[in-house]
């Protein structure tokens, strides 16, 4: 059985639809949390409206989606949490396939499928670098994880005891919080992955557009910045590139100074291919001669 925690603010034109593929899901032995976290349109109506046993409503004052979130695992009456944004949805057989890899794989503690994504160009798988049809163990994360995304948070289930061991979301992250957890759970736990995308992340949802513009988070970046000292191959590589990718759009559309001290401390400074990395993985797709102008201000930067 799992929990399925909904954060709720201000999706009034999409949760419904998010609601409503949770409820048509092959797999059925649940119960669906949605946190409402003090909405102020119409939000709280749309989900008062949906009748079925498996639908608890938790109403909070606004916190963000971090204190929505934890507060779901709180309430969460299984072992199991999954967790789905508001104007994210499921394919019908996203529960079903977690819980085929439970059965097959019991010894892990985070499962997950991968995502597609929905913008103006439709549906999208969104590539990584695992393997076609690849399914089981991850063996290294933060190797896979620099090369494209793993874990998302409309697409994954965790143990609500590892969840609360490493304390779940930080309500101190305005942006980012997904990933400080799976930085915090991939320091000793198994996870197991479906390269199918079952889990829509959906570009065009209320605000979300917005909210993209403003994800520089110099708190997660410090923050992440402090576990170099932890011991897990592959990690100080992954928070180089962590780094250096969301820090360097801001240094040319923002306030420089913000975002320097945070650049200063990525220890391969001088790693071509992780400038590369970081120029490509954010398709800037630019004539030749402007990428090689963007890698020589990089290296003057670093």
């Amino acid at each position: 059985m799992f929990s399925i925690v909904v954060p709720l603010y201000n999706k009034e034109k999409s949760v419904s639809r998010a609601i409503k593929t949770v409820l048509e899901q092959n797999y059925s032995n649940f119960e669906l949390i949605i946190v409402n976290d003090g909405s102020t349109d119409n939000s709280l109506d749309v989900v008062e409206k949906i009748k079925d046993e498996r639908v608890k409503i938790i109403n909070k004052k606004n916190g963000g989606v971090s204190s929505a979130r934890n507060l779901g695992v709180e309430n969460a009456s299984t072992d199991w949490i999954c967790f789905l944004d508001a104007d994210d949805y499921w394919k019908p057989n996203h529960l079903e396939i977690i819980a085929e890899l439970q059965n097959k794989y019991q010894d892990g503690k985070i499962y997950s499928t991968l995502v597609c994504e929905n913008s103006e160009k439709g549906v999208q798988f969104i590539e990584n670098s695992l393997p076609d049809d690849f399914e089981g163990y991850i063996n290294d994360y933060f190797s896979l994880a620099s090369k494209g995304t793993i874990f998302h948070s409309s697409s994954v289930c965790v143990s609500k005891k590892a969840l609360l061991e490493v304390g779940c979301f930080d309500t101190n992250l305005k942006h980012g919080e997904d990933l400080d957890v799976w930085f915090k759970l991939m320091m000793n736990n198994i996870a197991v992955v479906k390269k199918t995308g079952t889990a829509v992340y959906d570009l065009l949802g209320e605000n979300r557009a917005m909210n993209l513009k403003c994800m520089y988070e110099k708190h997660l970046l410090s923050k992440i910045d402090n576990y170099r000292s932890i011991k897990v191959p592959n990690l100080n590589e992954f928070i180089d590139y962590y780094i250096l990718r969301n820090s360097v759009p801001y240094y040319f559309s923002m306030d420089k100074n913000k975002v320097y001290p945070v650049l200063y401390n990525v220890k391969e400074k001088k790693e071509t291919k992780l400038i590369w990395k970081c120029i490509y993985s954010e398709k800037l797709f630019l004539g030749n001669f402007f990428l090689y102008r963007l890698y020589k201000k990089l290296r003057m930067i670093l």
